[in-house]
């Protein structure tokens, strides 16, 4: 393995970030929003600067902590009417500063163009591109009954469209998803749209309620051998959170990527503790990447519509 960082507290998000939003179309979990930020800061210019066009910026706390952590510009678009008046009133800059801004999109349906378009103003180069995107394989019915979670039948519905986006703009990549999610084929997505791993984020977590109700997608994949499961952990049923920082892809030859990925899923999902404590075990299989485990404390509240 190579090294091996390990967090153990919120250190984006603060205590206003972590109050539940009260609202029933704002979606809320911390550990997945604290695993983006940290992709973002893998790829921000050292010292501070940069943009970052957060996809599906949901409630704004993430937009709002990559600002903290030194981002120039964050400008979040989401489709959510409650959810845009929510970022608004609790993260958006004032007019005079405008460091954190919001707009209504379906980055789905637009262009590259199209979302610049939203930002009030030019965006700081160098640019990143990321997202923490819906990412539960979910059968239909159940997906149309979960729009916060769903990411379709992989997982990965919505994962091209950002991929491509950020080709587009020429922007490095961040890309959060789960290790259900068919990360084998994230990788792919990501290695077609040009861009190699340079940082993996990983965060135990329990399934939500919903997913444990509908597993079946999920255990399909994981039969299949296209997702991986943490069953030895202090949690009957868990995954990772699996927070990829990736850059555009310089020069010739395949990008590590995609089994390396898997390996490191299936080493982690052999540990016992939160601390994923077989990351560090000798004889495991050599990882291209610095790796960082996000050991939290559990939330106090997780809400998904």
């Amino acid at each position: 393995m190579p090294y091996v960082s390990r967090v153990t507290a919120y250190t984006h998000l603060t205590p206003h970030d972590l109050q539940p939003p009260g609202e029933p179309e704002v979606f809320f979990e911390p550990a997945d929003t604290e695993t983006g930020v940290w992709v973002a800061t893998d790829l921000l210019p050292p010292g501070g600067g940069g943009t970052v066009l957060d996809l599906g910026s949901g409630s704004g706390a993430a937009a709002a902590a990559m600002a903290r952590a030194g981002a120039a510009r964050v400008h979040g678009i989401d489709s959510g009417e409650q959810t845009l008046r929510y970022a608004h009133t609790r993260y958006a800059s004032s007019p005079g500063d405008g460091r954190v801004t919001f707009a209504r999109g379906d980055f789905a349906l637009m262009s590259a163009a199209q979302l610049l378009a939203t930002a009030p103003g030019p965006l700081p180069r160098p640019l990143v591109v990321t997202s923490n995107p819906a990412y539960v394989p979910l059968p239909p019915d159940a997906g149309r009954a979960r729009p916060s979670i769903s990411g379709g039948a992989d997982g990965l519905k919505w994962a091209g469209p950002i991929a491509g986006h950020a080709r587009a703009l020429g922007a490095d990549l961040g890309l959060t998803l789960g290790s259900y999610s068919t990360p084998r084929r994230a990788v792919a997505v990501c290695t077609e749209a040009g861009y190699r791993i340079a940082a993996v984020t990983l965060c135990p977590l329990p399934l939500g309620d919903f997913t444990r109700r509908h597993p079946e997608r999920v255990l399909a994949l994981e039969e299949a051998g296209e997702a991986v499961l943490w069953r030895r952990g202090p949690d009957p049923l868990a995954y990772f959170i699996v927070g990829l920082a990736c850059r555009r892809a310089e020069g010739g030859g395949r990008p590590a990527g995609a089994e390396e990925l898997m390996d490191l899923l299936h080493s982690a999902a052999r540990s016992t503790t939160t601390r994923l404590e077989n990351l560090d075990a000798p004889g495991e299989t050599p990882c291209p990447w610095p790796v960082r485990v996000l050991d939290l404390p559990r939330a106090s509240a997780r809400h998904h519509w």
